[in-house]
């Protein structure tokens, strides 16, 4: 802004003691209809917002979760007393410092170009989740925009998204960089994206994990008359021919169940999680997690729920195994080993191949070693890299036995 239009703007206020932020009178700001459409519109310099503000009370049922489990959850977290996890919000955060936020925008790409149009947050308050909704009634109002997205949130604590750290935050860190001599700077924040947890606990029982069949399949929500979420550009550029905001109703509305199912979603994963799953399979991805996040202790116990009944019992085995030789129980792994070596199955060679280890290097058994090295060899699928390595190591049990006639069979 050049200083001349500075000057301009800051006219109005020369005199007044307590200077307040006006919509210029040149600007036709329809302020009637927007009322009309339960929206507040909110100027600042020479531009203006809008903002919906809805409210929720927490007895409120998304599907089949009301919204006073979101307490629930967090407390739930910190009586565990886990930190570091995707999910948990630690010791300092409570339920009322989790913003969750889902955006819409002109396209889906990652450029310049593309606009957010609008920015969607809901947060519990005392007894109730309220949702805001800010709006973008036109580019040359983007300042506005951002400015009162941003003027109450010095601190975001923690967002919750849906794919949020891939697409919404760096979209909305692309427009504040190209604005950001006339804005609030970007406060930090943690950030829990739960397309990633979603991922890990259903990729094996759902086609897909869009959030509406996320929604249908594992939250019992069903979307009536909802617009897809791809033709929200096309509904927003009819706003913009036409400056009627019943054109974008749908795009509110959509915006707004995304919103809700978060805080459903944040509750569902939070509890499989911490309860340990209702399927095998999701049982052994949330073991891995535990183990993906350094929390040994919660993985092992995970793990060994996984019972003998399912496919999935040889893997927890061989996970368990691999993490007491991790954690140094060289000894107690080994009776893991064996166990998914008598099994046969798929990891059998990964079975042999920690039992070859453990009698060369740590028994100094070269017989069992050679031995689990040649089954294991025999075993293995991949006849390239992977049986090179197993001939590597049968060639130097060979020369650590030294006589062919030692060898086993």
């Amino acid at each position: 802004m050049d200083i001349q239009k500075k000057l301009q703007r800051l006219k109005p206020h020369m005199n007044r003691s307590h200077p307040v932020e006006t919509v210029p009178e040149e600007q036709d700001v329809p302020e009637q209809k927007w009322h009309a459409f339960q929206c507040d519109v909110l100027p600042f310099e020479d531009g203006y917002a809008v903002r919906r503000r809805r409210r929720y009370p927490l007895s409120h049922m998304h599907g089949i979760h009301p919204f006073k489990e979101l307490q629930r959850t967090v407390a739930a977290w910190k009586e565990a007393g886990i930190e570091g996890h995707p999910l948990a919000p630690g010791k300092e955060l409570e339920a009322e410092d989790l913003v969750f936020l889902d955006t819409e925008t002109t396209g889906l790409s990652h450029g310049a170009g593309n606009m957010i149009f609008m920015i969607g947050t809901a947060q519990l308050s005392e007894e109730e989740i309220i949702v805001d909704q800010f709006f973008l009634p036109g580019p040359e109002h983007e300042i506005a925009f951002y400015h009162h997205f941003l003027m109450n949130k010095t601190s975001l604590h923690a967002l919750v998204t849906y794919n949020g750290k891939a697409f919404d935050w760096p979209q909305l860190k692309t427009r504040h960089t190209l604005l950001r001599e006339e804005l609030p700077t970007l406060p930090a924040f943690g950030h829990f994206d739960l397309l990633h947890a979603a991922r890990r606990l259903f990729k094996h029982e759902l086609a897909s994990c869009r959030l509406n069949i996320v929604e249908e399949e594992i939250l019992g929500f069903v979307r009536d008359d909802d617009i897809p979420g791809y033709l929200a550009p096309m509904f927003y550029q009819d706003f913009l021919s036409e400056g009627e905001p019943s054109y974008i109703e749908g795009v509110f509305h959509h915006n707004e169940q995304d919103l809700l199912s978060l805080i459903s979603l944040y509750i569902k994963l939070s509890g499989r999680v911490l309860n340990g799953g209702t399927t095998a399979k999701e049982t052994y991805e949330i073991a891995r997690w535990w183990r993906d996040t350094k929390h040994y202790a919660r993985a092992m116990d995970t793990y060994a729920e996984v019972n003998d009944q399912n496919d999935w019992y040889e893997h927890a085995l061989y996970e368990r195994g691999h993490l007491l030789k991790k954690t140094n129980r060289h000894a107690d792994s080994i009776d893991l080993f064996q166990k998914v070596w008598a099994m046969q199955g798929r990891l059998a060679p990964n079975a042999a191949e920690a039992l070859a280890i453990w009698y060369e290097h740590h028994k100094k058994d070269y017989v069992r070693a050679y031995y689990y090295s040649k089954r294991g060899q025999a075993k293995t699928q991949n006849r390239d890299a992977k049986s090179d390595a197993w001939e590597h190591r049968l060639e130097r049990l060979r020369r650590k036995l030294g006589n062919e006639a030692a060898f086993p069979g």
